[in-house]
Order: C-alpha cells, then structure tokens, then sequence
C-alpha cells in the first residue's frame, strides 16, 4: 500500500503550533521548514539594513519596507519570510491583510547557522524563479553582502562599488556601505 503524504499550504499554518517563541515557519513545496529565533548578530546587522533602507525608501516615497515576519505567498505551498522585503509603490497591490501574495521587488536575507544553506540555494532559486528583482545576502560571520540581480531567470552579482558601498538597481540612489550594514555586529 503506498503512502501518501499531505503537502501543507498556507491555510495549514494557523494550526501548527510553535514550539519556540520566535520561531519562523515557512513552507517550501508543501514541507514544513522550522527556524528557530535569530541570535544578535543577525538582528544587529537586520536593524542596520532594515532602519537605511526604510529611511532611504521613505523619504522617496518610493514603496514600502517590510521586516521579518512577514508571509511573502509565492503559492498555496511556498510561502516564505524573508529578513527585510522592499516593495515599489506601483506594486503595493501585492501586499494583502495578512500576506504578500507576490514576489517582493528586493529581498535581503542576514545568514545564521540554521538558514546559511537554505538561503543561498533553495530560497534564492524560489526568488528568482517568481522574479524577485534584486536579492541581498548579509553574511555577519564574513562581513560581506552580495547584491544579486535578475537577469532573465538567474541572479547576477552586482560589485560592490569603491568603498565596500552597495550598489542596488532596484534603489539606485541609496547609498549603504559594509560599515553601516555591520555597525554593532
């Protein structure tokens, strides 16, 4: 007799309990991922990250920022929380009550022991397959960010500018540097 396993969607994980206060729960093809609560030095450098962003963006009026956790829905059965999400003011449409149900405009993920892996491979390939324009990954360990852009349905990486100062397409006026990205990491 064969067994058949339930693929979880969305609608499924109002009833998982959490386990940990903190933990993050996300769903990729239908399975349960569980990340437990980041240490300080992701929060320190998320913090950095999220305030220039937000102030950058603000002050523009040029969308929103977001932090984790926030349900980005990609499908019933993909549905992931990214560290800090920027969407352009044209596609604030995505953004429901309680999910944004489309890719992101850019996405930042900080790396931690328990989402090292999944982040550089399983969530940036299911970013750039919806399309998620730009996609950053924050290494406090190596004190380094790489700025990915879409270029058809695969990620380039942008250099970073003279000065360690990140050089975005999607917000091409910001202007962010290693130094501030790991102030107090």
């Amino acid at each position: 007799m064969a067994t058949t396993i339930k693929r979880l969607t969305y609608d499924d994980l109002e009833s998982i309990p959490q386990e940990r206060e903190g933990d993050r729960h996300e769903i990729i093809d239908g399975e349960l991922i569980v990340t437990p609560a980041p240490a300080p030095p992701h929060q320190f450098a998320s913090r950095n990250v999220f305030r220039r962003l937000d102030r950058h963006v603000s002050r523009a009026r040029l969308g929103e920022v977001l932090f984790a956790p926030v349900d980005i829905r990609l499908t019933p059965d993909i549905v992931l929380i990214p560290d800090i999400i920027f969407i352009a003011k044209d596609r604030l449409h995505i953004v429901g009550p309680k999910t944004v149900d489309a890719a992101p405009d850019l996405v930042v993920e900080i790396l931690s022991p328990g989402t090292r892996q999944r982040d550089l491979t399983v969530k940036r390939d299911l970013y750039a397959r919806f399309g998620v324009r730009e996609y950053w990954i924050v290494d406090p360990d190596r004190r380094t960010v790489e700025v990915l852009e879409l270029v058809g349905d695969a990620y380039r990486l942008v250099p970073l500018l003279e000065g360690g100062v990140i050089q975005s397409r999607v917000l091409p006026e910001l202007r962010l540097t290693l130094e501030m990205v790991f102030e107090d990491v």
